[in-house]
Order: structure tokens, then sequence, then C-alpha cells
């Protein structure tokens, strides 16, 4: 088993690729902690995680991502209940399709706040602990529209932006203590959160796509697992793209 015994914390863990990150951890021996924006969702994937993983140890826990207070209890419980953490992945997003004459400051601000400033709060709580450990590792979730933006949705582009501006920032800053900082890039991926985009445009990034189709949640997952696990002791500052080959 890759990961086994490793703490691991997955933020957006109720859905999407978060969950399905989540599933592949605890079929390679991890001990879980899942996170959703509420209590009442994190308790739910835990439930279905449990269904598929009967013995395995999980931590359902409700964080807003917005507020650094309940980030810092979340880490308290988790640091007291297993006595250490060893990956954090910050998974959870939020996107809009809005185009940027209909978005409002207060729209684009709040899509930064949860997709950049919001790990920037994980990464406070948790480096401290994976310092006095000697060190971990850390996968944020970027995007393919990092690299070339999109038509509509400013927001969610530059948020992807800066996302791999931090990795790369936070590897060269805290590598000197054991700890990688890497983020994962997945290409368009059959998730709700694509759900309100137009079938004719995923079509054509399809089309555009040289494997000739999108993906799904379990192709993007064997990506975190390799990042989390000690195949990757070498590996830091780097964006893996899970594309198909869109970006190239």
């Amino acid at each position: 088993m890759r990961v086994k015994d490793k703490v691991i914390i997955v933020t957006g863990a109720s859905r999407g690729i978060g969950y399905a990150v989540a599933d592949k951890l605890l079929s390679e021996g991890a001990k879980l902690v899942a996170c959703a924006s509420n209590q009442k969702n994190a308790d739910k994937a835990v439930v279905a995680l449990k269904g598929s993983h009967p013995n395995a140890m999980i931590l359902g826990l409700g964080v807003n991502n917005n507020e650094s207070k309940e980030i810092e209890k979340a880490v308290k419980k988790v640091h007291e209940t297993f006595g250490k953490i060893d990956v954090l992945i910050n998974n959870a997003g939020i996107t809009t399709d809005l185009s940027f004459f209909d978005m409002t400051e207060e729209e684009f601000v709040n899509v930064m706040n949860v997709n950049v400033t919001g790990i920037f709060r994980w990464c406070k709580a948790v480096v401290p602990i994976m310092k006095d450990n000697d060190g971990g590792s850390i996968i944020n979730t970027s995007s393919m529209v990092a690299t070339f933006g999109q038509r509509s949705g400013c927001s969610y582009a530059a948020s992807k932006a800066a996302v791999n501006g931090l990795t790369k920032s936070l590897a060269k800053e805290l590598g000197q203590y054991g700890i990688r900082v890497n983020a994962v890039a997945p290409g368009v991926t059959k998730t709700d959160m694509v759900a309100s985009i137009p079938d004719k445009f995923i079509d054509s990034l399809a089309a555009m796509t040289p494997l000739g189709r999108v993906g799904t949640p379990k192709e993007l997952a064997g990506a975190y697992v390799y990042l989390a696990s000690d195949e990757s002791t070498f590996t830091n500052g780097t964006i893996i793209g899970v594309d198909g080959g869109l970006v190239m």
C-alpha cells in the first residue's frame, strides 16, 4: 500500500475529484480526514467512503475555507486525533461561468478567497505541524485554465493561475523543511462543477484533446496518490497536468 498509515487531509472531499481522491487514498491504506463545506456533507462522505472501506480510519469535518478560525480548529482536531499530519490536499474550490461584464467585484473576490486564500489558510495551519514532523506533502488542485485562460469565468482562471504561483513559491520556501508542495492541474472532468457549462463547449474541448474525450475523477486520483506517497520524495514545485494532452 503506497500511503499506508499516512494521515491525509482532503478538502472538498464530499464530491467530484475530492471524493475520488479520498476513495483511492483509502484503498492505498491512508488514515483520512474528509473535509467538506459543512458537517452534513462531511458526514455523508464518511458514510459513503465507509461503505467501500469499512475498516478504514476516517474523520469527517465540516470546515468553511473562508474562516481561518474554523481551519485552525479542524487542524487542531486532526493533530489531537492522529498525532501528526503527513499530507494536505487542498482540493476545495468554487467556480462561475459569469462573463467579465456580468461579474461583480464581490463575486470575483469570493472565488479568489475560496480558491487561493483558502489554500493559504490551510497551509498556515498545517505547515508548523509538518515542520515539527520533519516534512510532509502539500498538494493543490489547479486547472488547465491556469495556462490558457477561459472566455467566461475569468475569476476561476485567475484563481488557478494564482494557485500555480503559490504552489511554486511555497515549494521554494518550505523545501528546506522537507515539505514538498506540488499541484495537479485537471483538464475538463465529468463533475457537477462543470454541469453548468454548455455541452457544445465541453464537446469542443473534447475534440481538441488528443485522447478525444473529457476525463473522469477516478482518472485523476492516481496523480494525487503519487504526490502523497514516498515515491515522490524528490518531486517539488511541479504542476502535473492530467488533461488527456490538452495542454502541451
